[in-house]
């Protein structure tokens, strides 16, 4: 059987333009398609771990990062008043790249599309996959627009509310709660907060990520009741009342949270399919197959360590009918533990 020489990926977040650059940077001829119209706000800030850095790095995309963002080599915890508990290093898993950077959300995207455009991606806005036929020599797409094409390989990163998997794999593999939420807040970060932190409370914890020199943002885990939903005039009130019994950071930038304050909040959700994370010629990567909490952004890490992995395997000429069984043996492991 032949390699792959061309590929679809459905879906442009975080894995989904990782896995198209690296694909494109493989040799194949890479086509992206995006449910979205346009390019839009994709939350607050995002940690980059070390683990992550180096799969950036093998798309050339790690150095960028590091210097759009905030690098940091350590995190302290302290307790609710800010009364330090401990300081941990991270480790670094490429010498040359901190243990962890911290950037702005939409600055990680930009750098992501960049080098997908690079590498020659066509992107399809607005249209997503309606349907999915495969032979033995390839897959046949049908776009939402009306289009159709033809692949070797079919990537869902789709993300944790995958309707790919959906499809492939049925609707019982969906999106569960974890019964706790994490609300998110931009503010200027102080000249010397140039670390993580990590303020231990009553059952939730608090935090400050630095993403630039100039912001930070402030990040609260409590427990909510599941399906738990605040409109936007009472984000600003409820995340104060669930900040009352921190100090220390907290008390010195709570000036921040007001009313038109751009609060995000997010129920947390996990999805973990069972193997295989494959259909034939269809491969789930990221959130679509193993969408975790978001702690530490080891999310975001898995599935740009999926989408470096498969396109290596790719680049290796393996037969595109056996790249699945292939990358499920060199992941699943790796994502699940």
């Amino acid at each position: 059987m032949s390699p792959v020489r061309k590929a679809l990926v459905v879906g442009g977040g975080i894995g989904g333009l990782a896995a198209a650059t690296a694909l494109g940077q493989a040799g194949c001829a890479v086509d992206l398609v995006e449910i979205k119209p346009a390019w839009g706000r994709s939350g607050v800030g995002i940690i980059q771990p070390s683990n992550e850095l180096r799969a950036l790095a093998a798309i050339g995309v790690a150095r960028a990062c590091v210097a759009a963002g905030h690098p940091y080599d350590r995190y302290e915890y302290t307790d609710a008043q800010g009364k330090l508990l401990s300081a941990a290093p991270g480790v670094k898993a490429v010498p040359e790249f901190p243990a962890f950077n911290g950037i702005v959300r939409g600055r990680l995207h930009d750098i992501l599309l960049a080098a997908a455009e690079r590498a020659g991606v066509a992107i399809r806005m607005a249209s997503t996959v309606t349907d999915v036929t495969q032979d033995a020599d390839g897959v046949d797409v049908r776009f939402a627009d009306g289009g159709s094409g033809r692949y070797d390989l079919v990537v869902g990163a789709d993300g944790i509310y995958s309707p790919l998997r959906e499809r492939r794999f049925g609707s019982e593999h969906r999106a569960r709660p974890t019964g706790q939420s994490v609300w998110r807040l931009t503010m200027p970060r102080p000249a010397g907060m140039t670390q993580g932190v990590m303020m231990v409370g009553a059952g939730r914890k608090a935090g400050y990520i630095p993403i630039s020199p100039q912001v930070m943002y402030l990040l609260l885990v409590p427990q909510e009741p599941v399906g738990a939903h605040f409109p936007q005039e009472e984000l600003a009130p409820a995340l104060l009342q669930r900040l009352q019994e921190f100090g220390g950071l907290v008390a010195e930038t709570r000036h921040h949270v007001q009313p038109g304050a751009d609060i995000v909040y997010r129920p947390m959700e996990v999805v973990m399919l069972p193997a295989p994370w494959y259909q034939g010629r269809v491969v789930l990567i990221g959130d679509a197959a193993h969408a975790s909490t978001p702690h530490l952004g080891q999310g975001a890490a898995m599935a740009v360590e999926d989408a470096v992995g498969l396109a290596e395997l790719v680049a290796d000429g393996l037969a595109a009918d056996a790249l699945g069984s292939a990358w499920q043996v060199r992941r699943y492991e790796r994502a699940c533990h």
